[in-house]
């Protein structure tokens, strides 16, 4: 079953990441993250609070986008081309196939947020006064190592995934070499993909019984609900009444807790300072994130199990 999943998930992959519309997030989202060197110099003595809030809000939105269209369309097109009527009668249960399209769409955003993430960390170099020259490097070599790789490989969509890796780990050596708050990038950037694994999870959800529209809006809908659930728990009962605070917080606790992954900067120095590091705060998200992921993947592969698709 594995090898299963892996084989749709790889397919997955090479399928989403062949989209133009994700290159056009991507560059998007790039440009917003430059755009935050410019920006914190209009605020006073707080720029690097203001590269690292806006940029990882950016890399924290824009990877819910992704999470959300892809996941409401590759299940789509399965069924719209077709290609799920070859597949199915073939000895593979639909909740495999289920998962091998899930575990697709999870690589996909996370290879998106490590690379934003060492755009992420680069920013912070340059913001924390790195050195000129090794700046300048960067960016260079690892155009030069992408370039050769995309030359040599057989398949240049298995290139994105260790590159990614690659581009993150040498951006974190950069900004190692000054005082950025590497610790709090990276945390933030793993609590990014805990997110997106909870939102294709409701995408696929929606999506096992749904149109690509309304798949789209109904997971927006759950992530802006998810990300008001502590407003709505803790709303006083003067304002809109004990009944209709009652009703807002069974709904609070029905969606995920969105806030829980992105828990600004203050929670996760907080955290640092009690436990030694903010990792802990990230495991127990983590952990919360993943029960949820498996719940309502259970619930999606009931529903798509007993989809009639003649």
């Amino acid at each position: 079953m594995i090898f299963k999943v892996w084989a749709i998930a790889l397919n997955t992959f090479r399928e989403a990441v062949r989209d133009r519309v994700l290159y056009g997030v991507l560059f998007f989202a790039t440009a917003i993250l430059l755009f935050t060197l410019a920006l914190a110099e209009l605020s006073l003595s707080e720029q690097r609070r203001v590269v690292m809030d806006v940029g990882l809000a950016s890399i924290s939105l824009f990877s819910v986008v992704i999470a959300v269209f892809l996941g409401s369309s590759l299940l789509y097109k399965e069924i719209e081309k077709k290609t799920l009527y070859v597949i199915l009668p073939k000895p593979l249960r639909r909740s495999t196939f289920l998962l091998g399209k899930y575990v697709g769409i999870s690589l996909t955003g996370a290879t998106f947020i490590a690379l934003m993430g060492a755009v992420q960390l680069w920013v912070a170099a340059i913001q924390a006064d790195a050195d000129l020259w090794l700046l300048a490097a960067f960016p260079v070599t690892l155009g030069a190592v992408l370039a050769a790789s995309l030359i040599k490989a057989r398949d240049r969509t298995a290139v994105l995934v260790p590159f990614s890796l690659v581009a993150l780990a040498g951006s974190a050596a950069v900004a190692a070499t000054t005082d950025a708050d590497i610790a709090i990038i990276l945390s933030s950037l793993v609590l990014s993909a805990g997110e997106v694994m909870v939102v294709a999870a409701i995408a696929l959800l929606f999506s096992s019984f749904s149109t690509p529209f309304l798949t789209g809006a109904f997971t927006l809908g759950f992530w802006l609900v998810g990300r008001s659930a502590d407003d709505m728990a803790n709303m006083p009962g003067g304002i809109l009444g004990e009944d209709v605070k009652a009703s807002l917080g069974v709904l609070a606790e029905v969606v995920p807790n969105f806030n829980l992954f992105v828990p600004g900067r203050n929670t996760l120095v907080a955290t640092s300072e009690v436990h030694g590091g903010p990792w802990l705060y990230v495991a127990e998200t983590m952990g919360y994130g993943t029960l949820y992921t498996v719940v309502v993947l259970a619930l999606a592969a009931v529903i798509f199990r007993r989809r009639d698709f003649l």
